[in-house]
């Protein structure tokens, strides 16, 4: 009778669980709201700035920036909305980025979305604070002998973890 609430607990919350995973935040462009934001310039040099403009936002309401894409995320601190629930400010892209399409968010109590392409500085290489240039930055992908790896260090593991329970239920280690 135990062991049967005590499984019956556990689905329970394996259930919820699953419930929640599903309850992540919602994206927005443009939501029935009319929350909205912007990007000027849509496309930029890696180095160069942008102004980034929301509107229909909550008013005197914090919002934090950030730009993500290519396996990467960039912070720009907080911005806070005024009493219209606007806000604008100017964002620096840094110039070690590499190209292609990233997202700027303004994520408060829901996210606001907004495209931006950016491309490489002149050749490939953007300049650098001391007048020389820097190469851009490109993301690492694993080999799958490295990721084979991961999976077999995983796998042992979640063995070894088992082992060890089954183990401690013989020696009375673990109730049932």
């Amino acid at each position: 009778m135990r062991r049967q609430l005590t499984l019956a607990a556990s689905a329970s919350v394996a259930l919820l669980g699953l419930a929640l995973v599903g309850a992540g935040p919602a994206l927005a462009h443009g939501g029935a709201g009319g929350e909205s934001l912007q990007v000027e310039p849509t496309t930029v040099d890696a180095g160069g700035t942008v102004v980034l403009a929301g509107s229909g936002l909550e008013p005197d309401n914090e919002r934090v920036l950030v730009l993500a894409g290519q396996n990467l995320v960039v912070e720009f601190g907080t911005v806070t909305t005024d009493a219209e629930g606007m806000f604008s400010k100017e964002l620096s892209i840094p110039g070690h980025l590499p190209a292609g399409t990233y997202e700027l968010r303004a994520i408060g109590d829901e996210t606001l979305t907004v495209p931006l392409d950016l491309t490489a500085g002149s050749a490939g290489a953007v300049p650098a604070a001391g007048g020389g240039t820097q190469e851009t930055v490109t993301p690492r992908q694993r080999t799958p002998a490295e990721l084979a790896i991961f999976a077999v260090l995983i796998a042992g593991l979640a063995t070894a973890g088992g082992l060890l329970l089954v183990r401690g239920e013989r020696l009375g280690l673990v109730a049932d």
